[in-house]
């Protein structure tokens, strides 16, 4: 009864602190085995208990090392991801901020606007009216 609260304790414990799931399964497994070890000496529940200790705080740090280790190739390829994405966001403001994007260039949306020009004089010159055609890139 006395090792059942204690384990029932120890894992409460262990997913309430918010350690990841192979954590918590290393201490489970080290709180039960160090129980089952602890008991089989001489059938007392005191040994029972100190051995679920022992058990446990070796399986939490077994399961610490153990993510320690798998989160190693996690952090790498995120931060050669983030760098990544920091150079791209730079070279496009640059782009942008200097009018060289060609992505720009090619899908800008590019429009042909014909404005009358009204007939007019000027140093003695009449100039008829006429259309002329700009480019718009708005």
């Amino acid at each position: 009864m006395i090792v059942t609260r204690a384990m029932f304790f120890i894992i409460l414990s262990a997913i309430v602190c918010g350690c990841g799931v192979n954590r918590i399964a290393y201490t489970t497994a080290g709180t039960a085995i160090g129980a089952g070890v602890g008991y089989s000496y001489h059938h007392d529940g005191k040994e029972a208990a100190i051995g679920g200790l022992a058990g446990g705080v070796t399986g939490a740090v077994v399961g610490e090392i153990q993510e320690q280790n798998g989160n190693k190739k996690y952090k790498s390829g995120y931060e050669e991801g983030y760098n990544k994405a920091q150079v791209d966001a730079a070279v496009k403001n640059w782009e942008d901020n200097t009018g060289k994007n060609t992505d720009q260039e090619k899908n800008c949306c590019k429009r042909l606007i014909e404005v009358k020009v009204p007939k007019r004089e000027q140093d003695n010159v009449i100039y008829d009216s006429h259309y002329i055609t700009l480019e718009d890139y708005r």
